[in-house]
């Protein structure tokens, strides 16, 4: 019976002269859905992770400094999921099954990742000043000054280093092919709103 229902539409689209979605945009589309769905399941599970690991490393030690680093922690996990519900309303289906919907759906897509690299930027840049801020003042007291402890003084801070350079060039690199795609997407999106001769 869905089969029906399915042809029934396409005759309908045939009959309207709407024209199929190409086969490429068609798959470039379906692959992002799926990867959206990867994403969200990722979230879910880093949420249960790390929020469900604060929270019991602050009942376990309630002093003062693990219930801030507890509440801080979901406080960051309530801002991620608060943007990431946001920015993904309306980019997980196309309004309908033509070319035009679906290159509208792209535009949008691509402009909610634009938004989360703005996003990642600041708050990756807001845990990082706080988790490292944080582990200073709970390091040993013969800890050098903030700033030498900061400039490469262990393993640990050159791999903080190490991994927010890559997360900085990736973001860059992510940021010029979204910035491209997206100019292609609405050249795409002017040429078929504009009348055939």
């Amino acid at each position: 019976m869905n089969i029906d229902a399915e042809l029934d539409v396409w005759r309908r689209q045939w009959q309207s002269g709407v024209e199929p979605v190409p086969p490429d945009l068609l798959r470039k589309v379906e692959l992002q859905s799926r990867f959206m769905k990867i994403a969200f399941a990722a979230d879910i599970l880093v949420t249960a992770g790390i929020g469900g690991g604060v929270i019991a490393l602050a009942v376990r030690s309630p002093k003062p400094d693990i219930l801030l680093l507890a509440i801080v922690t979901w406080l960051f996990i309530f801002a991620a999921w608060t943007f990431s519900l946001t920015v993904n309303r309306g980019t997980w289906s196309p309004a309908a099954l033509d070319t035009a919907s679906f290159v509208d759906l792209s535009i949008r897509r691509c402009r909610a990742r634009l938004a989360a690299v703005r996003f990642g930027t600041v708050l990756y840049l807001s845990e990082i000043a706080f988790c490292l801020g944080w582990i200073y003042r709970h390091a040993p007291q013969n800890r050098p000054s903030l700033l030498a402890w900061l400039v490469f003084s262990s393993l640990f801070i050159d791999m903080v280093w190490m991994c927010t350079l890559a997360f900085f060039a990736f973001l860059f690199w992510y940021r010029r092919k979204k910035r491209a795609e997206l100019a292609w997407l609405l050249d795409l999106q002017r040429q078929i709103s504009e009348p055939r001769a």
